[in-house]
């Protein structure tokens, strides 16, 4: 059985982003006097709708990469954050591979894509895994704090061990 769990650290600034976002709107619109106006006033619509919609996708955002976690209990491998989290069952993985993960050649943290058959859930630079699945012939790539008891434990299930390289 193996269980990681963390939280990101730019976790920290989509929480920041979040707090000056709500704080620096609702200043403005009292600087501005909007809320003298009345609840239904037309400029309090437009301002809310203008303002409300990137603080509830940032608010989203904050809550989806909050955790990242790992887990596997002998049949099941899952992975990813919070709101992208990947289930694989034994059956679905073609072979595993430790690799040193680049978050810089990956383009970014988070979750990103090399064209469509490259996943990748980046926490940061380091050590990680590749996994490569029957779905569609995709590769998942991501970070691992102890890559080598994880494969250990993904060779013991019978899956395919390939050799390090770099990511």
């Amino acid at each position: 059985m193996y269980n990681e769990q963390s939280r990101p650290k730019y976790y920290y600034l989509l929480f920041f982003i979040v707090a000056v976002s709500i704080i620096g709107s609702v200043t403005l619109f009292l600087a501005l006097g909007l809320h003298k106006n009345g609840l239904l006033y037309i400029g309090n619509i437009i301002y809310w709708l203008s303002f409300g919609f990137p603080i509830i996708i940032f608010i989203c955002m904050a809550w989806s990469f909050s955790t990242y976690t790992i887990q596997y209990d002998g049949n099941h491998l899952s992975f990813g954050y919070r709101g992208w989290i990947v289930n694989l069952t034994n059956s679905e993985i073609i072979s595993a591979k430790i690799v040193e993960i680049n978050w810089v050649k990956w383009g970014g943290l988070g979750w990103k894509i090399k064209g469509l058959k490259n996943i990748g859930y980046i926490e940061n630079s380091g050590p990680g895994l590749e996994i490569l699945t029957t779905r569609k012939g995709r590769s998942y790539t991501f970070n691992c704090k102890d890559p080598q008891t994880l494969i250990n434990q993904l060779h013991k299930a019978g899956i395919t061990i390939e050799n390090d390289s770099a990511v």
